[in-house]
């Protein structure tokens, strides 16, 4: 695999980065919009500028995420990924009703879409220009909406969990635990955060997730990697 591709991959899978289904109402922990930005590293290389943020239209959220390459890997691509994913809150609790990945934000390109029917209990899903039905059979998350479930976590003290994850076409199983907290040093402040490992079902890249408790369900930091592959990491930018 070509590193620009490989790249594109990492900062589009690394991060889809980001959320599809809520199954609670977060009580404690109540949706805010926002608006984040961060800075990409592919190993030691800044590779990208991204923009993770939350809004609200009527009874729907949307989460969106636009990546947009830096320094060298500008050089080598000139494609801006970009993912969205929008939840409404149905019977009670939050559900994504669509996901949509594409290569590029400026030509809308899709890659990837996910509708999600909850009175059928049926995803159709298009990866690749292959389109495929898949039951539903409980609550699903995504690269996105799994930031509300650490917000969950954390809120309840839960060390581990499992839930049902949308990846790369398919539902599968994906495992989370807390970590040992630690402390970031952001805009030279050091911030105590805390930290959730995920892992998912027939992949071996993990994905670590530190948050401060102030802000639970925005990411301060995010490492995601496979064991023999340099790590991708995305870093907070404070506001100034």
């Amino acid at each position: 695999m070509s590193f620009s591709r490989r790249l594109l991959q990492n900062l589009t899978i690394g991060f889809l980065l980001v959320i599809q289904l809520l199954p609670v109402v977060f009580a404690e922990v109540p949706l805010v919009a926002f608006e984040a930005n961060y800075e990409l590293f592919y190993g030691k290389l800044k590779a990208a500028n991204a923009q993770l943020s939350l809004s609200q239209s009527g009874n729907n959220w949307r989460w969106l995420l636009t990546t947009q390459p830096k320094g060298l890997a500008s050089l080598l691509t000139s494609k801006n990924p970009y993912s969205e994913t929008i939840f409404a809150r149905v019977d009670g609790n939050h559900r994504i009703q669509e996901l949509i990945i594409a290569d590029d934000a400026e030509k809308a390109k899709e890659v990837e879409t996910a509708k999600f029917d909850w009175n059928s209990a049926q995803v159709e899903t298009m990866r690749k220009e292959v389109t495929n039905n898949l039951p539903l059979t409980g609550d699903v998350y995504d690269n996105l909406s799994i930031h509300l479930f650490s917000a969950k976590m954390l809120d309840e003290n839960l060390p581990q969990a499992s839930v049902e994850f949308y990846y790369k076409g398919r539902v599968v199983k994906s495992e989370l635990k807390q970590l040992d907290k630690t402390s970031l040093t952001l805009n030279e402040k050091d911030v105590e955060v805390m930290v959730v490992e995920q892992s998912v079902q027939d992949s071996s890249t993990k994905y670590t997730y530190y948050y401060d408790p102030g802000t639970p369900f925005i990411p301060m930091k995010i490492v995601t990697g496979k064991p023999d592959k340099k790590a991708t990491t995305w870093l907070y930018v404070p506001a100034k």
